[in-house]
């Protein structure tokens, strides 16, 4: 897709709609979490449901940030005929993507 040439509105648009439909299955799913957990549990589990909601809310936002600000990164090492960077590029993604998940790991976020 070329944002460079035509109606940018359009392809923006079509850009953005995946995107924007897995956050709204995010908040979807936070929730029906919360509506089960209030109708079958306690106080306590709604306020564990809600604060860890949120808490992966931000992991799942700090993550996919990062994968836009590659993709950005990675469409201009292509514009700039610098291939050649990419996979240093995608290298240091990966132990930042590592270090993120393994902290995950290690604060209880993934049980």
């Amino acid at each position: 897709m070329d944002f460079t040439q035509g109606n940018i509105l359009k392809k923006l648009i079509r850009f953005m709609i995946p995107i924007l439909g897995a956050l709204i299955l995010q908040a979807a799913y936070g929730a029906v979490d919360l509506l089960v957990v209030g109708r079958f549990g306690s106080t306590a589990g709604l306020s564990a449901v809600s604060t860890g909601s949120q808490i992966l809310n931000l992991v799942t936002f700090v993550i996919t940030q990062l994968a836009m600000g590659i993709t950005v990164l990675i469409a201009r090492y292509i514009g700039e005929k610098s291939t050649n960077l990419i996979g240093q590029l995608l290298g240091g993604a990966t132990v930042v993507f590592s270090i993120e998940l393994t902290h995950s790991y290690e604060c209880g976020l993934f049980l």
